[in-house]
């Protein structure tokens, strides 16, 4: 009887180590899947059972690869101890890599360790229709998108190409200059006070995880911010907040 146990014990030992063999095997082939863009490889391991949340391994010669691809990469991950395939994809820029994690169930909102989510990577290396897919975005922004002038301080608001509303605006003066650039809304709040300069900033709209918004504000008719975008007129400030879905991509040229 005991001959017999310790036999079964062997097996299942054995079985599970091979298990867990298997198990590394695919999380490596993930890794390397997402790590080299090839989609192959990818499908490859999350079909094979890897685990699409599994914290990536980063050593010193991994960030040099992602400091070849981004010289930003190697800041951003240097250290980083949570960084799931996801997070990694959307740093990467790699929107095919995220949709198929996603079809196998990785975590949107699963942080690093600084606490971002791979929406704010994916924002912050500007390219706001990957973090739109990552977020949870409002499926309605998909019909809405703003434009800001900064040539002729005009905010426009489009809903399916079409304008439903535009203003003056004052952006930011010189040595606190507003980034142009591709944005999208990710959050909004009807009251607002900036807890920096202790000023009222309503119908406030975040651009990107970021600290610039759009908000109501004061317009002396020329640029004057400390970087977000004032409507002077808050008729159009309430008309873009209340027509502004979350997720609504924002263009600063």
């Amino acid at each position: 009887m005991l001959t017999d146990l310790l036999v079964l014990y062997l097996l299942l030992s054995g079985l599970t180590s091979d298990l867990l063999q298997i198990a590394d095997r695919r999380h490596g082939q993930l890794e390397e899947g997402v790590l080299t863009g090839n989609l192959t490889l990818i499908q490859e391991a999350l079909a094979g059972g890897a685990d699409p949340d599994q914290t990536v391994q980063i050593g010193p010669e991994r960030l040099i690869t992602l400091g070849a691809i981004k010289p930003r990469l190697a800041h951003y991950f240097a250290e980083e101890t949570k960084a799931t395939p996801l997070i990694l994809a959307a740093a990467m820029d790699n929107a095919e890599a995220c949709k198929l994690l996603l079809s196998f169930g990785a975590k949107r909102y699963l942080p690093s360790k600084w606490g971002w989510v791979p929406a704010q990577y994916a924002a912050h290396i500007a390219d706001p229709e990957l973090a739109q897919l990552l977020f949870d975005s409002d499926p309605a922004a998909t019909h809405y998108s703003i434009r800001i002038s900064l040539s002729s301080q005009r905010v426009f608001l489009f809903r399916d190409g079409v304008s439903l509303v535009e203003g003056r605006i004052s952006t930011g003066r010189p040595g606190f200059d507003t980034p142009k650039g591709h944005y999208l809304v990710t959050d909004k709040e009807r009251v607002r006070r900036s807890s920096l300069y202790k000023v009222p900033m309503p119908y406030f709209l975040r651009l990107s995880f970021g600290e610039y918004g759009i908000h109501q504000g004061v317009n002396p008719g020329r640029p004057a911010s400390h970087g977000c975008i004032r409507i002077g007129k808050a008729s159009v400030a309430k008309t873009v907040y209340e027509n502004t879905p979350i997720g609504t991509l924002v263009l600063i040229e």
